[in-house]
């Protein structure tokens, strides 16, 4: 039984369609991947800085948790159409949508991980004279890595799927893009392309952020141990 190219592309296809879309597929992933990084780690870096504000001020947390709290639950997708009108449609306000998706994971998590450490520590660190800041650098913070970097996997998740989503509404060149433009002439090997290049550069971010976080938590294998 033979499938309909069209609904589900042949391998010579869609080796063909690449090989048709040449330096234009590399370009449309190198768009992708530029975005989805650059929102990520502006997404991360806010996130992170809140939660610690969050845990170090009872003031800061009373004002910042509400605002978190509503903006959690909002999915923001439902943002897109807003940052269109406020920013256009060039990158800059695709790489703001991909980091509020990263912001908000990671000021939970931080602040979450932060109220988890063992009060011991920080009694001990007291005792010996470290200052909240000396506490903060050599007790919370290693201590949340391992959470850190759960979190930072799940905001790279999230940072495709907004990128992705960002570049359906309005974009020029990305993956997102290029299916949007296959779609629209029903050119499903080129969809699969655009599918397959999300798939493999999410994979390779995954890949780098576990190598990364095994790098920086291998005190934790030890301690457990």
């Amino acid at each position: 039984m033979f499938v309909d190219p069209l609904y589900f592309p042949s391998t010579v296809g869609t080796w063909e369609a690449l090989g048709t879309l040449g330096g234009n597929y590399l370009v449309a992933m190198w768009a992708t991947t530029y975005r989805v990084v650059l929102g990520m780690l502006l997404g991360i870096a806010l996130g992170v800085s809140i939660g610690v504000l969050m845990h170090a001020s009872k003031l800061y947390s009373a004002i910042m948790d509400p605002f978190v709290e509503v903006l959690r639950p909002v999915p923001a997708l439902a943002l897109i159409p807003f940052f269109i009108l406020w920013f256009g449609l060039g990158d800059l306000g695709k790489i703001l949508l991909i980091a509020l998706g990263g912001f908000v994971t990671m000021v939970v998590t931080t602040y979450e991980a932060l109220t988890h450490v063992s009060p011991t520590y920080v009694g001990a660190a007291r005792t010996l004279g470290a200052g909240k800041l000396r506490i903060y650098r050599t007790i919370y913070l290693p201590a949340i890595l391992p959470a850190f970097w759960s979190g930072v996997r799940v905001s790279a998740a999230t940072s495709f799927g907004l990128g992705i989503a960002a570049e359906f509404m309005g974009a020029q060149e990305g993956l997102g893009y290029l299916i949007l433009l296959a779609r629209r002439t029903l050119h499903t090997e080129v969809m699969l392309l655009g599918v397959l290049g999300i798939g493999l550069l999410s994979f390779l971010l995954d890949r780098l952020i576990r190598w990364a976080g095994r790098r920086t938590t291998q005190w934790a294998s030890s301690v457990q141990g």
